[in-house]
């Protein structure tokens, strides 16, 4: 379907350029990363190319803000193209002898061009789940902030003057309310941004039906999954969330059964939040932990199991359409 191959290596100021001819990578050069610069690439790559735009393939890294004006602009023309994970583009290449943005054009237009047989196209993103991932973001730098004046002074109290700690404590104090306000300011924002999408407030209530997924949790999932739409089944999400167990075996070596540590860290942490919290209110979550931790399995496999469970409850609601409903107090 597609003939013509390219790779663009996006920064914040410009891009460079590499297109795929005769099964090598050929460097096409830089461009500013704005519309211009966007037209101005297009317009070189058709000297090349000799087809219709229909028939290419972009490929570029995700590079937050920097590359999403030009996954706009080219979706916006209808030029196939797809906003690749920068580490997976990086683990494709295997051993690499120095680096430029140069280099890189060309290595993503290779990439693209291997790929060219599965790869998928990115598709725009809904402009509510694009609030709803602005607004978590802005959740977490507050709640960073939080943090940090939480434990701030911890380890100066012993060398810092009563009468200046004291001043230092109670500006503390105030900074965190005032931080704390802000969270649930936004807290209330997110949760009329998703009762104003009838699709994602639907997904959001079924979610919210498995015990042990909160409204953070669940805003989250949805944000990540594109309201559900970015990854096909459970276990996907799960090697997604670091969570999904893999064997680690070679020959006659058997070794220990893991999780990657390639994940998102951050849903893996709130899912553990969320296990705790299916454990002390779902009688079913319950009495598997106490009979595994009983049987002697190790606490961290027995939670992370739980975690499995919870991403599997999760998907099964989202495809029957609805809510979860425990149907016994086993294990």
């Amino acid at each position: 379907m597609y003939q013509f191959f390219v790779g663009a290596d996006m920064s914040k100021e410009d891009f460079d350029v590499s297109y795929i001819s005769q099964g090598w990578p050929v460097y096409l050069g830089k461009f500013d990363n704005n519309e211009s610069g966007y037209k101005m690439c297009i317009k070189e790559l058709s000297d090349y190319a000799g087809i219709s735009v229909l028939e290419w393939f972009i490929c570029f890294e995700n590079t937050g803000v920097y590359s999403k004006g030009f996954l706009e602009w080219l979706l916006s023309k209808g030029i196939p193209c797809k906003e690749e994970s920068a580490l997976k583009i990086s683990k494709s290449m295997g051993l690499r002898r120095g680096k430029s943005d140069k280099m890189d054009s060309k290595d993503i237009a290779r990439y693209c061009y291997e790929k060219r047989d599965t790869i998928e196209r990115s598709s725009l993103t809904s402009p509510t789940i694009k609030s709803l991932k602005r607004l978590l973001s802005r959740r977490d730098l507050l709640i960073r902030h939080k943090v940090s004046f939480e434990t701030s002074l911890k380890d100066q109290k012993s060398v810092t003057e009563a009468e200046i700690y004291k001043m230092m404590e109670n500006d503390n104090k105030r900074i965190i309310e005032e931080i704390k306000s802000q969270i649930r300011k936004i807290g209330s924002h997110i949760e009329q941004l998703i009762a104003s999408d009838e699709s994602i407030k639907q997904n959001y209530d079924l979610v919210t039906s498995v015990k042990g997924i909160g409204p953070v949790i669940s805003a989250y999932m949805i944000s990540i999954t594109e309201n559900f739409t970015c990854f096909e089944n459970a276990r996907k999400f799960a090697c997604y969330a670091g969570v999904a167990p893999f064997p680690n075996q070679s020959g006659k070596k058997n070794g220990k059964t893991q999780v990657s540590h390639m994940a998102n860290k951050k849903i893996k942490s709130l899912l553990s939040n969320g296990v705790n919290a299916a454990i002390m209110y779902d009688r079913e979550i319950g009495m598997y932990y106490n009979r595994k931790i009983s049987e002697g399995k190790e606490k961290g496999i027995v939670l992370n199991a739980i975690k499995n469970k919870l991403i599997q409850r999760v998907f099964a609601v989202i495809k029957r359409k609805s809510p979860y409903v425990c149907l016994g107090n086993y294990a």
